[in-house]
């Protein structure tokens, strides 16, 4: 049985844990999956521009910072109740396919047998989506990097969508509370379908359990590499640049 590594950041500046997604896609000595805890944070696509999806005036209180992957805004607000992951493995054609929608479906699997241990009616939206009942309950983003990839997304236990619909760019209070209306008839989350707030360990080792029996493999606790780490140091300039972040 093969050995993967699991990295538990924990709560931790998403400057520095965006720096470690790419240091991790271009150091990792093995196939990694890790998680981190957010707060108070915009994440925003590699395509995205902060002054066109964001009010600016009102992320103030916010760390905005842009990723490596596509896809949309990850939000956070204070409250710690989504888990946050990345997956760095080789694509092989087995575990990790080369089609693109078929490599998101196979690591977004671990999270949809997950809920469905929980008694939901989950499954995968292509392109990059998990639902719950119709639903978007986790978002997923994806980038390359020669034979690798990065997979990273959110799962959300309990989420704030009218603070979620303040700070974007909607042009009045009318079209914002459309908005609120509209992002939770198609959004969703654990403590809301469960009727209870779910322990965010219980859930995060129930995701650890799918990812061994799913890849057929062990996943060892560990730290990063000194080379991950120095390449994260490095990089931490990077994603703390307004040129990058604001470009």
């Amino acid at each position: 049985m093969d050995e993967w590594r699991l990295i538990e950041f924990g709560v931790v500046d998403i400057k520095y844990m965006m720096a470690m997604n790419e240091a991790i896609l271009r150091r990792a000595p093995t196939n990694t999956v890790f998680f981190w805890t957010p707060l108070k944070s915009i994440i925003l696509g590699f395509f995205q521009r902060a002054s066109v999806e964001l009010n600016l005036d009102r992320c103030k209180d916010y760390t905005i910072v842009r990723r490596i992957s596509g896809g949309g805004i990850a939000f956070s607000d204070d409250h710690g109740r989504q888990i946050n992951y990345g997956v760095v493995g080789e694509i092989d054609g087995a575990r990790f396919p080369l089609d693109i929608i078929d490599s998101y479906h196979a690591i977004c699997n671990v999270f949809i047998e997950v809920l469905k241990d929980y008694g939901m009616d989950a499954g995968f939206r292509p392109i990059n989506d998990i639902v719950v009942s119709g639903r978007k309950i986790s978002g997923n983003a994806q980038t390359r990097r020669g034979s690798r990839l990065l997979q990273n997304g959110t799962l959300l236990l309990d989420f704030d969508v009218s603070e979620m619909v303040r700070v974007l760019n909607v042009p009045s209070e009318k079209y914002s509370d459309k908005l609120v209306n509209s992002v939770e008839e198609g959004l969703t989350w654990m403590d809301k379908e469960l009727g209870y707030p779910v322990r965010i360990d219980d859930v995060k080792k129930k995701i650890i359990t799918k990812f061994e029996e799913r890849f057929d493999i062990t996943l060892k606790p560990t730290t990063p590499t000194p080379n991950e780490a120095e390449l994260g140091d490095e990089l931490f300039e990077k994603y703390s640049s307004p040129k990058w972040n604001f470009k």
